[in-house]
C-alpha cells in the first residue's frame, strides 16, 4: 500500500486504519511504546498478531463487557479491520464488500 496513488484499495486501507484507531482508542499515528511516532498498524502488528490478541488492546470504553451476539459482532468488526489493512492490496476486500460486511 505504498504506491503513492489514491485507489479504491488505498481508501479501503484508510478505512481500516480509522476503524482500528476507533477500536483501540488511539490516533492513527502517535507516540507508542518507545516514545517515537509510529503508525497504529505497526503498533498493532507488534502487540497483536491475531484477533484474540487484538482484543487485549481494544479500548474497554468502546466494547466494555460484551457477551453473546456482541462478541460475534466484535470479532467480525476486528476481522474486517484486519482485512482492510493487509500489506498486499490483492488480499484486501473491495469497497462494496466492506459495505456489505457493515450491513
Amino acid at each position: 500500500m505504498k504506491s503513492g496513488y489514491i485507489t479504491e484499495k488505498s481508501d479501503v486501507y484508510s478505512f481500516g486504519v480509522h476503524l482500528l484507531a476507533f477500536l483501540i482508542g488511539q490516533k492513527a499515528v502517535d507516540k507508542y511504546d518507545a516514545g517515537e511516532y509510529q503508525s497504529i498498524i505497526v503498533y498493532v502488528k507488534v502487540h497483536a498478531r491475531d484477533i484474540e490478541q487484538i482484543q487485549t488492546i481494544v479500548d474497554p470504553k468502546i466494547f466494555g463487557e460484551i457477551t453473546g451476539d456482541g462478541q460475534v459482532q466484535q470479532h467480525d468488526f476486528l476481522a474486517l479491520e484486519l482485512l482492510c489493512t493487509q500489506d498486499k492490496s490483492e488480499r484486501m476486500p473491495d469497497t462494496i464488500d466492506v459495505a456489505k460486511e457493515l450491513l
